[in-house]
């Protein structure tokens, strides 16, 4: 019997990414078919760009829910003189 697939497994799939241009609309659809309230949001080339959360998405819905995630996600942004200025990152 086949155990359901933890959150790791889920978003470790491509098809669990969102392009800053997909929509609202499609960011609540992929996080409804996966169980999940945060998406990270790539660029083409597939370096993360930002995060979106169920939160954001349904905070600007009233506003369109055809907007792009580009415009209501949190930004990643590189770390300040290109190294890692925190604790070790794992």
């Amino acid at each position: 019997m086949r155990q359901d697939p933890t959150l790791a497994e889920r978003l470790s799939s491509t098809e669990v990414t969102l392009l800053p241009t997909d929509t609202l609309l499609r960011a609540l659809r992929v996080m409804e078919r996966h169980g999940v309230s945060l998406l990270p949001v790539v660029e083409e080339a597939g370096g993360l760009v930002g995060l979106i959360s169920r939160a954001h998405v349904l905070s600007a819905w009233r506003v369109d829910p055809l907007l792009p995630v580009g415009l209501v996600m949190s930004e990643c942004g590189k770390p300040r003189g290109g190294t890692w200025e925190g604790p070790p990152p794992y």
